[in-house]
């Protein structure tokens, strides 16, 4: 297979001998766009773009719900503060720990950039000066900022455009500035790495952009004008294998003989939207690709506000995006708590969480979009903080008779020297054995275990078999007004009687049940996993049918902190042999998910005198790097 730049250095060429590229906007073009339809309940989609008002009086943002009619929020979100007191061409980036980082320009020759960070676009921490380039000798500019994050470097790199004198001295020009773009990485916004040379295609440059797409990067920038003689320079693009290069140029440029600059990308599915900005003619126009073969300029149906300046473009939660309507600062700097790293790679929600012999185990959901699974897989972790992903173990799509797909929320528990494996599937619920909790799992019975619609005022998802010390299993379930429980026979799959009804405060879906001291726990998830507000509360009872009793105060033990949202449809493990305990749960992905994006994450749980659950902070981390966490030996506990 060809690379991406193999591929696009071979449409270039077809670019140069008459395919279609995108061509000037006409002056004409109308900023008209269709009114915007109704929103949906819970959005999938919001975006944000920065700008800045005429020379440079903070922070704009405009909102917009499909990436082409923008909406201004009417305020300045941030005021300038450092270097020489200005903010121009604003560029905002949301880290995998859920922090917005701000970078812009401070001045028009300043030798270093601005930079403050948030966790809800409201609340800013002191804004710093980073001299990225004051010991550099010959800087004459510091411009355009923006920031990337390296995955695969696990860092931030800060990218900018300077003119420093004695630098190519075969482009410099009386009539043109000598600009290149610059580069330095960093982890923590505290230490820097040495400025190093990032992009030179040959000629002066400014307003650099770099997006991955699939495994490869793109850097889209301007060219220098000659304003002497109304020689507009092109807006044109590299490609890189990787983020810190080396960049390939391409011959063809995006948009030419026009007066245009700050390009910006907005990446929506397979589509690319290149945003640019006419900055003497005071709008915005706009070109569509899918293959960065073809474009098509689409200004007439995009909305882009008007006097706007070198805007950039990222995606938020709709929540957010509606939250930012509305919300005022509280006028005091702030320190953004980071959001502690998943314990699971890629994007898994509804964890069950067990510990069979000296192993834990994460049983989750494997998130795929409007929650259309197929398939479960398993992780396995000796101490709590290293976890492995071990195989998929079971199928839905091929494994099983009766269902195809909505493989949601499974738990798995031992009995006799096997293991059963309770799942959702078509809205129904089915159990499989397996000899190892690794799997692969059967279908036991080649037929629902609770077929859809048996319960009492619920849905037939979300399973949690809990035995008690007396032998007698239980399989708890539902999502609607009350939680379900129905009783075992010692085969663990056949039911025992009909089910029972527990009313719980305020249930919704995800119940979970322990014993401690000689009391049943009962935990579930309140409101709906699409929203920031999903949350775990919790009671006791004194039997495993209930009735459960929920505390007046602190009734709610884990809930939305600053960048962590949407934090429930948890499960509970006790490190045997101890009173420790840990909660698995899932939260909206981080930097870019939702309620079919999420992670898991895990926290621990603590208990006061009286024994009620004490409110767990998201926020907090359970292990701190080089911790042991909790190992097992012989099933007990090595750290008593």
């Amino acid at each position: 297979m060809p690379s991406l730049l193999q591929f696009l250095a071979a449409l270039a060429v077809l670019c140069l001998s008459g395919a279609a590229c995108a061509q000037p906007i006409p002056p004409n073009a109308s900023a008209t766009a269709k009114p915007p339809a109704a929103r949906p309940k819970w959005q999938a989609d919001a975006w944000l773009m920065t700008s800045f008002r005429g020379s440079g009086d903070g922070l704009h943002l405009a909102v917009s719900d499909d990436g082409k009619t923008w909406r201004d929020l009417d305020r300045i979100f941030l005021k300038p503060g450092v270097g020489s007191g200005l903010m121009r061409d604003p560029h905002l980036l949301r880290g995998p720990d859920g922090i917005f980082r701000l970078v812009w320009t401070t001045g028009w020759k300043d030798k270093g950039i601005g930079y403050a960070s948030s966790t809800d676009l409201v609340n800013w921490s002191e804004q710093a000066y980073l001299p990225l380039f004051e010991d550099v000798p010959g800087t004459r500019t510091a411009w355009a900022p923006e920031t990337v994050y390296d995955d695969a470097g696990g860092q931030y790199v800060i990218t900018w455009s300077s003119d420093i004198e004695g630098r190519f001295p075969q482009t410099a020009s009386s009539e043109r500035m000598n600009h290149r773009t610059y580069y330095v990485t960093t982890r923590d916004f505290q230490s820097f790495s040495k400025p190093q040379l990032l992009l030179d295609p040959g000629f002066d440059h400014i307003d650099t952009t770099l997006n991955k797409v699939g495994k490869q990067w793109i850097a889209v920038f301007k060219e220098g004008d000659r304003q002497q003689q109304k020689i507009w320079g092109a807006l044109r693009y590299a490609v890189a294998d990787n983020v810190l290069g080396p960049y390939t140029l391409m011959p063809q440029p995006l948009v030419q003989g026009q007066r245009a600059e700050g390009p910006t990308l907005l990446r929506q599915g397979d589509t690319t939207r290149l945003f640019v900005d006419f900055y003497s003619a005071g709008r915005y126009g706009v070109y569509e690709t899918a293959d960065w073969r073809t474009w098509t300029d689409v200004s007439s149906e995009v909305k882009v506000v008007r006097g706007q300046r070198h805007g950039t473009i990222l995606w938020v939660p709709p929540w957010l995006a509606k939250n930012l309507e509305t919300s005022q600062a509280d006028g005091k700097p702030v320190t953004p708590q980071p959001v502690p790293p998943p314990i699971l790679d890629g994007f898994t929600a509804d964890p069950s969480i067990r510990v069979f012999g000296d192993t834990y185990y994460v049983y989750p959901t494997s998130d795929k979009p409007n929650w259309q699974t197929t398939d479960f897989s398993v992780w396995s972790s000796r101490n709590l903080v290293d976890w492995k992903k071990e195989r998929m173990v079971l199928d839905v799509a091929h494994d099983l008779k009766w269902a195809k797909v909505e493989a949601w929320a499974p738990d798995a528990i031992a009995r006799n020297g096997q293991y059963y494996f309770y799942f959702c599937a078509g809205q129904r619920i089915g159990v499989a054995t397996a000899n190892s909790p690794l799997g692969p799992f059967k279908d036991a019975l080649g037929v629902p275990l609770i077929e859809k619609g048996s319960g009492v005022q619920t849905n037939t998802i979300d399973p949690y078999p809990f035995i008690d010390d007396d032998g007698q299993a239980y399989l708890y379930y539902g999502n609607g007004k009350i939680a379900n429980v129905v009783k075992l026979k010692p085969d663990m799959v056949t039911l025992d009687g009909p089910p029972a009804g527990i009313p719980l405060n305020q249930f919704r879906e995800g119940i979970v049940v322990f014993k401690r001291g000689g009391k049943y726990y009962f935990m579930w998830s309140i409101d709906d996993a699409r929203s920031p507000d999903y949350r775990v509360g919790w009671g006791v009872a004194d039997s495993p049918l209930g009735p459960v009793r929920s505390p007046e105060h602190n009734f709610i033990v884990l809930q939305k902190h600053g960048a962590a949202v949407g934090t429930a449809h948890h499960s509970v493990v006790n490190v045997p042999g101890t009173d420790r305990w840990y909660v698995a749960y899932h939260r909206h992905a981080l930097p870019q998910g939702g309620g079919y994006q999420r992670q898991t994450a895990l926290a621990r749980m603590t208990f006061d005198g009286a024994g009620n659950i004490e409110p767990m902070d998201p926020l907090a981390v359970p292990f701190r790097p080089g911790d042991r966490g909790e190992p097992l030996v012989n099933g007990r506990a090595v750290i008593p």
